[in-house]
């Protein structure tokens, strides 16, 4: 915890220990005359010493910062500390502003500690090259900046505590546990960074979490998802409900091809080969990172010729210019599903088809996992190079076939022709 001012003025000798520390090495000692002087303390050869910086207050808390924060940096310039202590004198902090100055490089002599709200930038900067989703890279900031930052943003990274942590996560901790979670994880790593640059020796956010916060009771949820054996009678009904023909068409797809939703509502005209009858979902768009295909059954044929009526003079299938993302938006497909039966969602069609496709038996397992673009541990990885695109093949025919009773859906170009 950093010094304050008031707390420098009040603080005098024997009323607790000799020296008081502020951060990263500085330290305020007290004598029993009643002098107080700035000390940062060293390890110069792995023997502890100490430096003497300057009497309080001929020198204020903020230039003892200062002038701990050059100190260092000349100590680790490999600086004698005799030459060091020599400029220390009072009346030679000008001589150590001129030999922190190197020429042709402006070289400050502030180093003031920076606030958490300032670290956390640098984190962020670093950890969103590593993200491949933007909502998943803005969600990293949100959670910072909507729980944290109201409780330290602005407080020096060293001055905060495990209370502090434990403050701003508390009041989310039961009723939003999962983004309580994350934010603890993503404030535990902002504190690790402040450990690296040596900004303070421990992590405030490393604690148990059963302790300070309690257990959470909860069941592991799972997307709804609808039982195999009701998929005809959704399907039926998926073709007759009122809603806007685009929706439907990308329910179907969905359906039709096991692939989660995001991946089916970006899908591009270019991403399918009408003649190798091949669905190829490039590696951005795909969770595992790689590229999925998927052979396309005659009944998602169908679907891609409808939308083809719809949309073929858009890059997008499912293009709708007027929405902010340019496609139909998950919500609407979502609740077109949940008319049907409130508890299931568009993701839960996966978990349907792979329950399905494990009850026939008669399907290698690896073809499932391929189907779905689940990805394979490292050691599947290596020695099964192949997507078993063609074994898939019959069996995204046999569920279409399935799902729909061997029909086709409704083909829109027999409505315009009529």
């Amino acid at each position: 915890m950093g010094l304050t001012t008031k707390q420098i003025e009040a603080a005098r000798h024997s009323m607790g220990p000799e020296r008081i520390h502020d951060g990263n090495g500085l330290y305020l000692r007290l004598f029993a005359g009643g002098a107080k002087v700035f000390e940062l303390r060293h390890a110069r050869g792995g023997k502890p010493g100490w430096i003497t910086l300057g009497r309080f207050p001929e020198i204020g808390l903020r230039r003892a910062r200062d002038l701990a924060g050059a100190a260092r940096l000349m100590l680790e310039r490999g600086i004698a500390i005799s030459e060091l202590r020599a400029l220390l004198k009072q009346g030679d902090v000008a001589a150590l502003e001129a030999v922190f100055e190197e020429p042709g490089e402006a070289m400050p002599l502030a180093t003031a500690m920076p606030s958490f709200r300032e670290l956390a930038k640098i984190w962020f900067e670093q950890k969103k090259l590593g993200l491949r989703n933007g909502k998943h890279i803005q969600q990293n900031w949100n959670t910072i900046e909507t729980y944290v930052f109201p409780h330290f943003g602005d407080r020096r990274i060293d001055e905060i505590t495990v209370a502090d942590v434990i403050a701003a996560i508390k009041p989310i901790w039961h009723c939003k546990h999962e983004t309580a979670k994350r934010t603890l994880g993503r404030t535990k790593e902002i504190f690790a960074l402040a450990k690296i640059k040596q900004l303070r020796a421990d992590n405030p956010a490393d604690f148990s979490t059963r302790i300070a916060l309690g257990r959470v009771l909860r069941r592991k949820g799972h997307f709804g998802a609808l039982a195999h054996e009701q998929m005809p009678e959704f399907w039926d009904w998926l073709q007759n409900v009122r809603c806007e023909c685009q929706t439907r068409q990308l329910a179907m797809l969905m359906i039709l091809s096991a692939k989660r939703t995001k991946e089916t509502r970006l899908a591009q005209w270019s991403f399918f080969d009408s003649e190798a009858a091949i669905w190829t979902t490039p590696e951005e768009l795909m969770k595992m990172g790689r590229n999925h295909r998927v052979p396309l059954s005659r009944q998602m044929a169908v679907v891609l010729d409808n939308m083809s009526l719809l949309t073929g003079d858009h890059r997008q299938i499912f293009a709708k210019p007027g929405n902010r993302s340019g496609v139909v938006s998950e919500n609407t497909v979502l609740n077109l599903v949940k008319r049907f039966d409130p508890e299931i969602t568009g993701h839960g069609f996966r978990a349907t088809f792979k329950t399905w496709a494990r009850r026939q038996k008669r399907y290698e397992a690896d073809a499932i996992e391929f189907a779905l673009a689940h990805e394979q541990d490292a050691l599947e990885s290596a020695y099964q190079r192949e997507d078993l695109l063609e074994e898939r093949e019959q069996l995204m025919q046999d569920w279409a076939d399935y799902v729909t009773r061997g029909r086709d859906p409704v083909r829109l170009r027999d409505l315009t022709s009529g």
